[in-house]
């Protein structure tokens, strides 16, 4: 007789996971992003400006014209802004600096709210 009553296959659709972990995880994804996209992306765009004056006033008209490029190039960056800031997070996190349940909660509120008005104010700075 099986005695063990863990659950075999977790839904993670269905587990109410609470708002410092979904930070936690989007930290991690983020990073993977920055990773293979946003550190690449920047790569080439650096390599692109710095060739020659022309090739450099080439990609600011193109980012200015081009409303995908650029929209992707900004949502990158801001992916990077959202990794910083959860990444600062954590470092205080582990200097045992509100590693309480309730701590742990604002702290991800606070980081949340400062990345949602940083895109705000860049989309109404950038795009308006």
């Amino acid at each position: 007789m099986n005695t063990d009553y863990r659950p075999v296959n977790i839904n993670l659709l269905k587990i109410r996971l609470p708002i410092s972990a979904l930070t936690s995880i989007t930290h991690r994804l983020s990073g993977i992003y920055i990773f293979f996209i946003t550190f690449p992306l920047s790569v080439y765009l650096f390599k692109i400006s710095i060739n020659s004056n022309s090739d450099f006033i080439n990609l600011l008209e193109n980012l200015e014209n081009n409303l995908y490029l650029s929209t992707f190039v900004a949502f990158s960056y801001l992916v990077l802004w959202y990794h910083i800031l959860t990444g600062v997070r954590h470092l205080i996190m582990d200097k045992h600096i509100g590693e309480s349940l309730k701590a742990s909660r604002l702290s991800s509120i606070l980081v949340l709210l400062i990345w949602f008005v940083s895109v705000i104010a860049f989309t109404l700075v950038v795009y308006l």
